[in-house]
């Protein structure tokens, strides 16, 4: 069986106080953490069975004044597969 395709686009992200990143290794931790979710622990039932969502709603998350865009893009991930959870 083929595995399913998952299109998720994020419209915005907000980073209130963060310092200047490097947009691209954020954009890539929070692509492989997504990635690494769904892959071992799949989704919840209502999202594979609806072809498209219009929404998610991610919850805040903590942040210190030096994290890394790999870290933070783990966060923000994970922060991201919680509302897919809901």
């Amino acid at each position: 069986m083929k595995p399913k395709t998952i299109n998720l686009h994020i419209d915005k992200i907000v980073l209130n106080g963060v310092r200047q990143l490097d947009r691209g290794q954020l954009r890539l931790g929070i692509q492989k953490e997504l990635h690494r979710l769904i892959s071992e622990q799949g989704l919840h039932s209502s999202l594979s069975q609806s072809d498209s969502i219009k929404q998610i709603s991610a919850g805040p998350i903590a942040l210190t004044d030096s994290i890394k865009e790999r870290s933070l893009g783990n966060k923000i991930a994970g922060s991201v597969y919680r509302g897919m959870k809901r």
